[in-house]
């Protein structure tokens, strides 16, 4: 079962910046390359997010 996470200590700065880098990386491969690279890219860089979200997810909680 996976617990609720601790948002009170989560690196939100962290979060938003690398949010806007994935933005930033996808906009530029989808006007070089392709706009389907673009949101491939944007969509499997999310997901790496959320795996290795769930696969920290005790270290961002506390024990109590």
């Amino acid at each position: 079962m996976i617990n609720s996470v601790d948002t009170k200590h989560l690196p939100i700065k962290d979060l938003a910046i690398s949010g806007l880098i994935i933005f930033i990386i996808s906009t530029i491969i989808a006007n070089l390359f392709n706009p389907l690279l673009g949101e491939i890219y944007a969509f499997g860089n999310t997901l790496t997010h959320v795996f290795l979200s769930l696969l920290y997810q005790d270290s961002w909680n506390n024990a109590k």
